[in-house]
């Protein structure tokens, strides 16, 4: 066979927001380039944790399809999203491994199976979905264990800072500072708040997310592995942001914001992590309408 590579352009991804846990998403005008190469030619293995779990998708991938892998799959992931840092990282990778192959299948997937196989990988569809499809996303799991989504609408003028702190959350040790049981008064406050942000972003009611985002489920326990969070938000708030979240299970800290103070919000949420004593990086985006794409398609030499 010709050796054929293939490129996929993914956004990074801020999921929860807020109070939606697991549930909740939007894609990030962030975008990592993976370039995935198919061949017979066979290949060493890789100790990239990034190319790693490409990889790992590509070969699901194929077992969900009923096929046989080429040998010589190997993945080049530069990108500047950093793991552990709850930018969306291994969804990235995983939506890039599954994308590349519907391609080079000549579109052997649904998009509902896409989802599928990266949300399994993912363990849900918070983050796995907006890298798919872009925009604001609500993905829940099915009885049947398939995936469901809806795009939400936005305020297409909505401006994102996003704190990127030095040191990462790892997403199992952040689920171990959850709980096993919540109590029916959280559980009414979350999903009341979750529906709030959803349509408070679909009429344009930006004054509403600070209330929308308000969360008992995973926030105040993750705290504890990121003590200036809530003074990170209230920094992103008194510098002009509507409201600001532990992006999926952190580090970073995302805040919706209107254009004009958006670099003062990004400032002010480094600023006050450097005081508490964390290093890290700020920067402004929007939310980005465009998910996954193939951006190049070419034939290779060995």
């Amino acid at each position: 066979m010709e050796p054929t590579a293939i490129t996929v352009r993914v956004p990074a991804t801020s999921a929860n927001l807020g109070a939606g846990f697991d549930c909740l998403g939007l894609a990030l005008d962030l975008f990592a380039s993976i370039t995935v190469t198919f061949s017979d030619a066979e290949q060493p293995p890789t100790d990239d944790v990034g190319e790693k779990m490409v990889l790992t998708a590509i070969k699901q991938t194929y077992l969900r399809l009923g096929r046989q892998a080429p040998h010589g799959i190997r993945s080049r992931y530069n990108v500047a999203i950093p793991l552990g840092r709850g930018l969306g990282a291994s969804a990235v990778a995983r939506v890039a491994g599954v994308v590349a192959v519907n391609e080079y299948e000549r579109g052997a997937l649904s998009e509902a199976q896409m989802l599928d196989i990266a949300s399994d990988l993912e363990g849900h569809g918070d983050n796995a979905c907006p890298a798919l499809f872009g925009g604001l996303q609500v993905c829940v799991q099915g009885a049947d264990g398939s995936y469901l989504h809806a795009p939400a609408r936005y305020p297409q003028d909505a401006h994102m800072a996003i704190l990127i702190p030095d040191h990462s959350m790892a997403t199992k040790e952040a689920r171990k500072a959850l709980p096993d049981v919540y109590s029916k008064a959280d559980a009414v406050h979350n999903t009341g708040r979750a529906a709030l942000f959803v349509a408070a972003m679909a009429a344009g009611r930006l004054d509403l997310l600070n209330e929308a985002t308000d969360d008992r489920i995973h926030q105040r326990q993750r705290a504890a592995l990121f003590p200036p969070m809530f003074d990170i938000f209230a920094a992103a708030r008194g510098a002009g942001a509507h409201a600001a979240w532990l992006s999926g299970a952190g580090s970073s800290i995302a805040a919706i914001c209107p254009e004009e103070p958006a670099r003062a919000v990004a400032a002010a949420m480094l600023a006050c992590a450097e005081s508490a004593g964390y290093g890290g990086r700020s920067l402004v985006t929007k939310i980005a309408r465009e998910g996954a794409t193939v951006s190049k398609v070419e034939l290779v030499e060995e």
